[in-house]
């Protein structure tokens, strides 16, 4: 679950709702397993974020989690996503290659097509540095 909310204040009201629901319906959250990113905005950064609290714990602050196989940033840029899925597509190629060296030409280019053009979250790909797309562009080609 993903609480989005423009203040520190607002993102309190929320967990308080849900740990009130929880609370009703015999269920708890694991502060231990929530994190707390604090988007950055171009060249500013918030100067103090207060803690936050879940089930009389602090929620960890992290700079970066992974969302649905995607990975999320405070400066929200696709760098890290990128990389993670060149390399994966690195690792599928590569077992394509040691599984199937005996096939034929035409079976391993279906076998690419079918397990290492997947680039499963690349349609939220936005902001990122050129040299990113280049490191993927390369190990695609």
């Amino acid at each position: 679950m993903v609480l989005l909310s423009p203040s520190i204040c607002g993102l309190r009201k929320l967990l308080s709702i849900c740990e009130s629901y929880a609370e009703d319906h015999g269920l708890k959250y694991n502060p231990n397993k929530s994190e707390l990113l604090v988007f950055r905005g171009v060249n500013k950064s918030p100067p103090h974020v207060p803690p936050l609290m879940l089930g009389g714990l602090p929620v960890q602050r992290v700079t970066q989690f992974k969302y649905l196989g995607h990975i999320v940033s405070e400066e929200l840029k696709d760098d890290m996503d990128m990389e993670r899925e060149r390399r994966a597509l690195a690792v599928r190629g590569n077992v394509v290659a040691q599984r199937f060296a005996g096939c034929s030409v035409p079976v391993k280019i279906t076998l690419f097509m079918a397990y290492c053009q997947t680039f499963y979250t690349s349609g939220l790909w936005a902001t990122h540095i050129q040299k990113t797309d280049n490191a993927l562009r390369i190990q695609y080609l």
